[in-house]
This record gives C-alpha cells, sequence and structure tokens, in this order.
C-alpha cells in the first residue's frame, strides 16, 4: 500500500461505486488484495462497499473470492458482506447461486441457509437435481437442511441413497437438521447392510438430541450389529448427561446383554444421577455375573462414598472378574463404614475372607490396606497369595505399596521366600492384551502369569495397535466393545498387515449373540467375524481351563 495513497484510494472507490463502474473498481481492487496488503485497509475496503449499489458490488464480491484471500479476518468480513448484500437482493444471490464462479456459488449458497432464504429452497433443489458439481451440491444440501423446507425433503431423502458417501452424508444430516416430526423416522429408513450408511444415520440421529431421537440410540444397544451397536454407544457417550433420563429408563425392560451396555454407558458418562438405578439392579442380585460385572465397573467411574458399603457384597461373589470389579469400585469409593465391614468379614479368616482379600490385593485396591494391616488374619491370607498364586506384577505392587505404610517387616518375610522360589515367565512369546476395563487386564495378567506368560496390557486400542503393526505378537486378546476403536476394527486394522495363521485374535466378550461359529461357517459375502479376521470367540464369564483351552492352540501353533 506503500505506492498509493490510501485517502485517493478511498475516495476513488467511493467514485466507482457512485459510478457504478465495476471495471474501475476492480482495478483498484488489486491494489488492496495482494498477500501483503495492509489488513486494516482491507478491512476498511470491504467496508466501504456495504454501501455500495448491489448491481456493482456483487461482482467486486465475486473478484475479491477469486483473489483468494487468505487471512481469516478478512475471509469473515468479506462473508459478513455476502450476508448483507445476499438479505437485501435475493434476484441478484439467485443469479449468483446459478451462474457465479465456484467458490462464490458455495459462499452465496451458504449464505441462503444462513439467513434462512426460504424463498430460495426451489433454486437449491434445481442445483441438487443437477448435480453438476459434488461440492455445490453438498453447500446446496447443507443450506436446504437449514431452511427446514419440508417441500424439499424428498429431494435431500433421494440423495441419500446416492454412492457418492460425501453427498450422501450431507442428505442424511441435512434430514436431521429439518427438525420435522418426523426426521427421526424418516432416518431410520436408511438403516440397513450398508456399514458406513448406518454409521452417518447414526451420528445424524445424535444430531438431533432429541428425547425421541435418543430412545432410538439406545434401543441400538440391543443390535446383533456390532457396528450400529458400537457406533450408538460413540454417539450416547458423546451426548454424556443428557442422555442419562433415557439410558436408565431403559434399563427397567431390555435383554441381558443391552442392559450390559447400557451400564457400561453410564459408567463412562459418570453422572451421579445414575448410581441408585445401577445399584438397584446390583441388589436384585441378577444371575448374568456379566451384568453384576458391568454394575461394579460403573459404579468404580461414578464417584459416591456415601453409598460404598451397597458395593461389599460383590466382594464375596462366587466370579473371579465380578469380586475383582467390585473390589476396584470399593477402592475407588472408600468410607469408614466400609472399613469396619471388610475387617469384620477378614477376621473371621474362612473361605469368604480369602476371597475378599485377593480380590482387594489382585485389584490393587491400595486405598484401604493400611487400614486392614492391623488384622493379623489379612496379612497372613495376603502372605499365602502373593507368595502362592499372585503374578509378579501384582506382588510387586502389593509390596510397594505395604512398604510405603511402613509394612517392613511383611515385606522382608515375603521377599525371603520369594527370592527362594524360581520364577518362570516365557518373556519370549508376546502376548498382547487389549482391554478398555483395567481390572479385565488385570483379570487376564492374572490368568496368563499363572501358566508361564507375561502379556503386554492396553487399555487403549489406539496406543496397542502401533506395537502390534511395528513388531509381531504371538497372539492378541482383546475385548469387542471398547471406546473409540472396537475389537472389530482394531482386528480390521491387524488383518491388512498380518493373517490369521501369523497373529491369532482371540475376541472376548459378554455378547451371546456374537456366535463363534460364524467364523467358519460364513456365507460367500463373508460375515462380520470373517472380514475382520477373529479367530475365536471367548464369552464372559469364563473359568481357568475355558482360558487355557481358548488360547494354548494357538500359542503352541506359533
Amino acid at each position: 500500500m506503500s505506492i498509493i495513497n490510501t485517502e485517493e484510494f478511498f475516495n476513488e472507490l467511493a467514485f466507482c461505486l457512485n459510478e457504478k463502474d465495476v471495471v474501475k473498481a476492480k482495478a483498484l481492487l488489486q491494489f488492496v488484495i495482494n498477500s501483503d496488503g495492509d489488513v486494516s485497509v482491507q478491512k476498511k475496503t470491504i467496508v466501504a462497499l456495504v454501501n455500495g449499489p448491489e448491481q456493482v458490488v456483487f461482482p467486486l464480491i465475486e473478484y475479491l473470492i477469486q483473489a483468494d484471500i487468505s487471512d481469516p479476518e478478512i475471509q469473515d468480513a468479506l462473508y459478513l458482506l455476502i450476508l448483507d448484500k445476499a438479505y437485501s437482493n435475493t434476484d441478484l444471490t439467485v443469479k449468483f447461486i446459478r451462474e457465479g464462479e465456484k467458490e462464490a456459488r458455495l459462499l452465496f449458497i451458504k449464505a441462503v441457509g444462513e439467513l434462512f432464504m426460504t424463498e430460495l429452497a426451489t433454486e437449491l433443489q434445481k442445483i441438487i437435481i443437477e448435480r453438476n458439481d459434488k461440492d455445490i451440491v453438498i453447500e446446496a444440501i447443507n443450506a436446504l437442511g437449514k431452511l427446514r423446507a419440508l417441500d424439499a425433503l424428498p429431494t435431500i431423502a433421494d440423495m441419500a441413497g446416492v454412492p457418492d458417501r460425501d453427498i450422501q452424508k450431507a442428505a442424511v444430516f441435512a434430514i436431521a437438521k429439518s427438525g420435522i416430526t418426523d426426521a427421526v423416522d424418516q432416518l431410520m429408513g436408511f438403516i440397513g447392510d450398508d456399514e458406513q450408511t448406518n454409521i452417518v444415520t447414526i451420528e445424524a440421529l445424535a444430531d438431533i438430541q432429541d428425547l425421541y431421537a435418543i430412545d432410538i440410540l439406545a434401543n441400538f444397544l440391543s443390535s446383533s450389529d456390532t457396528i450400529i451397536r458400537d457406533t450408538a454407544i460413540d454417539q450416547l457417550l458423546k451426548l454424556g448427561k443428557k442422555s442419562v433420563p433415557i439410558l436408565t429408563k431403559s434399563l427397567q425392560n431390555t435383554d441381558e446383554d443391552c442392559l450390559v451396555h447400557l451400564i457400561t454407558v453410564l459408567g463412562y458418562i459418570a453422572d451421579p444421577a445414575a448410581i441408585i438405578p445401577i445399584l438397584d439392579i446390583i441388589n436384585t442380585q441378577p444371575k448374568n455375573a456379566n451384568i453384576r460385572q458391568a454394575a461394579y465397573e460403573a459404579l468404580e467411574r461414578i464417584h459416591s462414598p456415601d453409598t460404598a458399603i451397597n458395593l461389599v457384597q460383590g466382594l464375596k461373589d462366587p466370579v473371579e472378574a465380578v469380586r475383582m470389579s467390585a473390589a476396584r469400585a470399593v477402592n475407588k469409593n472408600f468410607s469408614i463404614p466400609l472399613v469396619a465391614w471388610l475387617r469384620k468379614v477378614i477376621r473371621k479368616g474362612d473361605a469368604t475372607s480369602r476371597l475378599v482379600v485377593t480380590a482387594l490385593i489382585d485389584s490393587d485396591a491400595a486405598n484401604i490396606y493400611e487400614y486392614l494391616v492391623t488384622e493379623e488374619t489379612f496379612l497372613k491370607i495376603a502372605h499365602d497369595h502373593i507368595i502362592g498364586k499372585a503374578d509378579r506384577e501384582t506382588r510387586r505392587a502389593f509390596l510397594r505399596h505395604m512398604s510405603g505404610i511402613g509394612q517392613t517387616e511383611f515385606v522382608k518375610k515375603v521377599s525371603n521366600t520369594v527370592s527362594k522360589k524360581r520364577e518362570a515367565a516365557n518373556d519370549q512369546t508376546r502376548i498382547i492384551v487389549i482391554d478398555d476395563s483395567k481390572m479385565m487386564l488385570k483379570l487376564l495378567t492374572n490368568k496368563l502369569t499363572a501358566i508361564g506368560f507375561m502379556p503386554k496390557t492396553f487399555d487403549k486400542p489406539e496406543e496397542a495397535l502401533p506395537e502390534i503393526l511395528n513388531k509381531r505378537p504371538n497372539l492378541i486378546i482383546t475385548d469387542l466393545n471398547m471406546p473409540k476403536i472396537s475389537g472389530l476394527e482394531l482386528s480390521r486394522v491387524v488383518r491388512k498387515k498380518y493373517t490369521q495363521q501369523e497373529v491369532p485374535i482371540l475376541m472376548i466378550t459378554t455378547q451371546s449373540n456374537f456366535k463363534d461359529e460364524e467364523i467358519e461357517g460364513a456365507g460367500g459375502d463373508g460375515s462380520t467375524l470373517t472380514r475382520t479376521g477373529i479367530n475365536k470367540i471367548l464369552y464372559k464369564p469364563f473359568t481357568d481351563e475355558e482360558f487355557n483351552n481358548a488360547i494354548m492352540p494357538f500359542l503352541t501353533f506359533n
């Protein structure tokens, strides 16, 4: 701008606008749109155009758009000018959304939607039907969605069925944004066999955020389609506390598999409003161990010391995984009444006492140890478990905690005993274990170390994948339902590099309708299991024998 006088520049620009001289005005504008131009002058130039006549300013706007201005402030000022002019001149806006240069058309179409110019809905439909340019079509679909034009919905719905994924996604979300009462039902019509369409549709349903849409998402948790169910879980987690009233209501009447998913989602949302409904489930003492485990895992994530005493029954559960989940919940929600109950139970020194103590140790419930070390029975059971069944990492963690609370004699006694025992661990066999539940990781580690293997564990699949792809493991053990990346998605990525023979994958799940035989009996099109390359499924809860029988054939082969 140093080569021209700014005062003279703005005087000439005003003259051009007055005289409606588009050609000379464009010639002037070239002095301010270069990359090293003064931003304040550029902004002042756009402000000056606001008062100009539309038939002059519209071509100048197009000229400025084509100049590809990169400064965000100037881009915002230019779009504000477009909004100002589009709102006051429908005819010229129609001309530019139909005949302008592409970048100008995109911005003017966007403006039509944001200014709620419903009178231009028909023009947008024509652009969509013509489908001359993909980007223009998508912007027109987005704008129609914002206009909530009922007459345009059939046109938008047609676009939801086209092969192009981007156009399809725009159409589905436009229906969601339309705000019509039957938008949810219309979207439900897109749920079918196509995975990508299902994912986009469920994401759009979540975008609506009304009670009916959230209720549909909750119902998807009972779907036998893993992609539908996992996508619904992800969207409910994003909705967070908004979804809690529907989720808690859904707890009352659903199948067992769905109940596990509902409880798990409530746990991750961690809204205290879910505590009582989940405790009510625990108090019914469900026969399904997966439901009991899910409930305790959820209550570990929802902090509530006042209700901790209600968790202690889980420490006596006949299923180890449930006991460990309860122990972690107890540790997180520690309270003085809880200590009194634990001391009384442990003092008896019976089979129940051993279940409680070993569950606390195996789950690393360190908050409680200092309140129990005054009980000789606790020390005796702990000693026997640590030198007997406990895995190496559990032993190290427990002794570290005990040392920290002054139990040096106990630590010395255990360490001397352990040093005389030879620990045989197969560190050459690389086993990767993935589960979003730290309790399950601990349980699986215990079972593997008991038979001589030292696994590497991950509670986030996205962190496990680089490790797997960098160096081939002998076996992958993964949970099915995990946030962000499911076991199926993880398996798909792994199979891009390793075959089923090179790296077997054992999938662990509570999902009873996830059938193992589908792996061998898939039809020509291939089931979900076949496409993702899972070798075997193990259902929770499982015994040590069932676990060993599942993994040993793979490790022997490898």
